[in-house]
């Protein structure tokens, strides 16, 4: 079993995100409208970890439209709380992902993985652990957010 645990998280520097294109499954409890990062990790993950602060301060202080929602792969809720020395922020909207429901629809095995959803569409997929606090990457998040709401803004130029 700690074989695979340790299979599932992914350590490595990733691409910047892919592209996603397609209607994002319903989840119980997520919200439809505007725009939500949807955040697989669980709190036994080494890169989990290492992203927990910065995911923590992007939902502190979010752009607007955007919600983020966690899906923890842990086994209890118990574990998530020692992990975040006794209380889970409420800023992560933390759900666990029983039976990794969650998981299987959006084909989030390796951990961390990052889903952003705008108005119910599957916009971009980031894997790994992230900087999500970096002015860069609230730009980015910004940009693709906008790039889903305004069509215009994603045509090729000529």
């Amino acid at each position: 079993m700690a074989l695979f645990l340790l299979c599932a998280c992914k350590e490595e520097v990733p691409p910047a995100y892919v592209r996603l294109s397609g209607p994002a499954p319903t989840l119980a409890g997520v919200p439809t409208d505007g725009a939500q990062l949807l955040v697989f990790w669980a709190a036994w993950c080494p890169p989990c970890r290492q992203e927990a602060p910065e995911l923590r301060a992007l939902a502190r202080d979010l752009p607007q439209g955007l919600h983020v929602v966690t899906f923890g792969r842990d086994a209890s809720l118990e574990e998530v709380s020692r992990f975040f020395d006794g209380r889970v922020p409420p800023e992560l909207n933390l759900r666990l992902d029983a039976g990794e429901v969650a998981t299987q629809a959006l084909g989030a095995e390796i951990l961390p993985t990052s889903i952003l959803v705008v108005e119910g569409r599957l916009v971009a997929r980031f894997t790994g652990p992230r900087r999500w606090d970096a002015p860069e990457m609230r730009r980015l998040l910004e940009r693709l957010m906008k790039e889903r709401q305004d069509p215009a803004a994603s045509a090729p130029l000529r």
